[in-house]
């Protein structure tokens, strides 16, 4: 193929103005619709099966010596085959859509910052494992020393690297270390013979941005390098991306507390590939599907679940967990820019030119990404958490036949998008993690209710619209949001209904029975919209004390608050035909 200088025009350059595009945090819920009879969920939740049947089980088939070269025969190449509408076999198949895409990297190139170059280059020349370890943030002075990890690029040259540069490199890690078990997992994850992209490469052919136009523009510290690549190292998938994200779920899947900030680390090696000039956007896209789909058949692989294990109990040890430092630098210590960031990623700003109509759907196995850091959900659960947290279709080349482009794992790690049926989630305190404490960011829609059970606490920090209601039967339920509990009734039968915000509104009824503990601050204000059924412990936490203040409005009551706590003697609640009132 004839190595094209410049191709992008001014028609793509007008386009970049979609960087800015901003994501919504749920999906455009092609569950919206889903009726909430188990029959229709457990269809919606069905894997699909892909023409080379389910990733999980055939990705053996994923072999470097390119033994099996078409989407029927190597998985991984069916997960990219999407897109191959923009580029097969070598050759250029929508114009309009690589221009946007080298015009994307061209900007990224054209406006990085120092330290960005220097990030991008530490992520080039590092080991591809190595790469994940800024993600554990105040755990990562422990890995490093627990699991004897090591790298010799630690400055940025000044000068290009010659074109053949390859020092001998040390051992990311040890297996042998006090941390072996989880580096054994990691690499399982990163290198097994079946997580290479060898094939999928050469199956589409993608030369590299760089050599497709001058105005992206190569890291100077590595430019000779690149310059002398062969040209068979293709662009699409990114292997470094794809290594993120099998390494950095490896590392999620055994130290689920840094869940989101490992994803997002993964998501930002992609783009640290296309600040270096290596990798284009729809590259790095395809990395995070390949590497995605490869942690997920690694984790479900029976050959492997004692290495998963292993590697989980090592994470939550003394010699990680128990090691935090707090002094340590965390690049990802802002949820919020985690979340602006990881989204974007996937995307890219790229608009939605494919069908927008396709029903959300989860891959086989996909449910085992989220079993460390959902513990208290069943396998169904997890998959169901998946769907409604899921991607829009519509996205270049993310549309895949099993749904593996659209997981948003950043959402998915926050609860449930939306309640399709009715859901009860038991936590079990005494198991530690997040099966003692949690909380769901989402804003969770859906027709279903949500029963709460178990010794756990898990908070709701949503303007939640789920309609089906909400059950409380032991532990804690925690509502930092106004419109936490949604727009059902409310039960309380049994363990403690605490609001962490000082407004907080049920749409419904409120039940509340002898066993049961309703907990507010002397300054909230519980607005029911309809009928109250009171009994049980009403428990008042510190705040100003105003006589006549009204602590809980409703339509109307019965019965009365068996036990009241939290206040300072001769005061007490009146009952009126519309409120609880602080009196004195």
């Amino acid at each position: 193929m004839k190595i094209r200088k410049q191709v992008w025009t001014k028609r793509a350059a007008a386009m970049l103005s979609l960087v800015a595009v901003t994501l919504p945090m749920v999906t455009n819920v092609t569950t919206a619709s889903a009726k909430s009879k188990s029959t229709n969920v457990a269809a919606l939740l069905k894997p699909h099966q892909a023409d080379y049947g389910y990733l999980v089980d055939e990705y053996h088939h994923n072999l470097d010596n390119m033994t099996y070269m078409t989407p029927t025969s190597d998985p991984v190449i069916g997960v990219v085959n999407g897109f191959t509408k923009y580029w097969s076999k070598g050759q250029v198949v929508d114009k309009a859509m690589i221009d946007l895409n080298l015009a994307k990297a061209a900007k990224v190139t054209q406006e990085r910052s120092e330290s960005e170059m220097e990030r991008s280059y530490f992520s080039d020349r590092r080991d591809l494992r190595y790469n994940l370890i800024s993600g554990l943030g105040p755990y990562a002075p422990a890995f490093i020393k627990n699991a004897n990890a090591q790298t010799n690029y630690l400055s940025m040259p000044s000068t290009p690297l010659p074109a053949k540069y390859s020092p001998k490199s040390p051992t990311w890690a040890s297996p042998d270390s006090k941390l072996g078990p989880l580096v054994k997992l990691v690499n399982v994850a990163e290198g097994s013979p079946y997580s290479g992209i060898n094939s999928p490469k050469h199956y589409l052919a993608m030369p590299r941005p760089y050599r497709l136009s001058t105005d992206v523009k190569p890291l100077p510290a590595i430019k000779e390098i690149m310059a002398h690549a062969n040209p068979t190292s293709f662009d699409l998938p990114s292997g470094h991306t794809t290594a993120a994200f099998d390494s950095g779920i490896a590392f999620a899947y055994a130290l689920p507390q840094r869940f989101q900030e490992l994803v997002t680390r993964s998501s930002e090696v992609g783009y640290d590939r296309i600040l270096a000039g290596r990798h284009s956007p729809l590259a790095v896209m395809g990395g995070r599907m390949t590497g995605t789909a490869i942690a997920a058949a690694v984790l479900n692989d029976p050959a492997n679940q004692d290495i998963a294990k292993n590697g989980y109990q090592a994470a939550q040890s003394s010699d990680l967990l128990g090691s935090k430092d707090t002094t340590a630098q965390d690049d990802f210590k802002s949820y919020e820019k985690n979340r602006q960031d990881y989204r974007y990623r996937m995307t890219y700003g790229f608009d939605q030119t494919g069908d927008t109509h396709q029903a959300m759907r989860v891959p086989k196995g996909a449910e085992v990404l989220l079993k460390t850091r959902l513990p208290y959900l069943n396998d169904t659960q997890r998959r169901a958490v998946l769907f409604t947290t899921g991607m829009p279709s519509g996205y270049p080349g993310m549309d895949d036949a099993e749904g593996w482009g659209r997981l948003d794992l950043f959402s998915a790690a926050n609860g449930y998008g939306a309640l399709l049926d009715n859901a009860k989630v038991n936590m079990n305190a005494k198991k530690g993690t997040f099966n003692a404490k949690d909380t769901w960011k989402n804003n969770i829609s859906g027709a279903g209710h949500l029963t709460k059970a178990g010794t756990g606490q898990l908070t709701l920090s949503g303007a939640n619209k789920y309609s089906g209601g909400t059950t409380l039967q032991g532990g804690t339920l925690q509502i930092a949001n106004t419109k936490g509990l949604g727009a059902g009734n409310v039960k309380l039968t049994k363990g403690n209904l605490k609001l962490a915000t000082t407004q907080v509104t049920i749409r419904g009824q409120f039940q509340q029975a002898k066993t049961g503990k309703l907990t507010l601050s002397r300054a909230s204000h519980l607005t029911i919209k309809k009928n109250a059924k009171l009994n049980g412990t009403l428990k008042l936490t510190q705040g100003h004390l105003k006589k006549g203040a009204k602590l809980i409005t409703y339509k109307k009551h019965t019965g009365k608050f068996k036990h009241v706590q939290g206040l300072p003697k001769g005061w007490h609640v009146v009952y009126t035909k519309h409120a609880v009132k602080l009196a004195k």
